[in-house]
């Protein structure tokens, strides 16, 4: 309904300013953000809670495992898909026929899931020593490699010296030679300047005699 003016009811009616509604909006917004964080705390106070009960559960690794999920694994493990789809089939089927049920089964006992972990990395052990073997074996054919070169450079080497040697030995027996002939070559060369003189002589005097007559 509308009120009037020349309403007879004796209530005063003030206008509600814009301010007012702004600051009733504000205190809204004030409680959903205290009851958000009364329901934050709340939430941390309940995982702070759980965090012992979490902590204290034993790892995945630990939970027993089921017979169905051993054999399985074990065949799957092995490679052996065909003997793997032939056991679910059946094992399903007897589940389904009601034959018996999956946890009658019962679990591995921890041992032999041990032992499968050791199995496990028994394998991943010996797939590292052959890693390690075959790297050494190209390490050692690498170093037969580099001692045949090796021996090779060295006889090569000793060929050469060996050849150096002779031919010092050679340039000192041509150079005993050559030193062998030196008084030779100086007696001859002694003989050719007397020679020489002489004939000299020979030709002033047959010079001098000519002109005498």
């Amino acid at each position: 309904f509308t009120i009037t003016d020349d309403s007879n009811d004796d209530y005063q009616y003030e206008e509600v300013p814009a301010d007012d509604e702004f600051s009733l909006q504000e205190d809204d917004e004030d409680l959903t953000k205290a009851l958000q964080t009364v329901q934050e705390q709340a939430e941390d106070a309940r995982i702070l809670a759980l965090r012992p009960i979490l902590t204290s559960e034993k790892s995945v690794s630990e939970i027993p495992e089921t017979m169905d999920d051993f054999i399985c694994n074990f065949l799957v493990r092995l490679g052996m898909s065909r003997t793997l789809d032939c056991f679910q089939t059946e094992w399903y089927e007897l589940i389904q026929r009601g034959v018996f049920r999956a946890k009658d089964a019962g679990l591995v006992p921890t041992v032999c899931t041990r032992n499968q972990q050791l199995e496990e990395e028994n394998m991943l052990l010996r797939k590292d020593l052959e890693n390690y073997k075959l790297a050494a074996n190209k390490a050692k054919e690498a170093f037969l490699k580099m001692q045949k070169e090796r021996d090779f450079h060295q006889m090569h080497h000793k060929r050469v010296v060996q050849e150096k040697n002779r031919l010092i030995c050679d340039i000192e027996r041509l150079k005993a030679h050559y030193a062998s002939y030196e008084p030779v070559l100086k007696q001859l060369t002694e003989k050719y300047q007397t020679a020489l003189r002489q004939k000299m002589l020979t030709s002033l005097e047959r010079a001098r005699a000519v002109g005498q007559v």
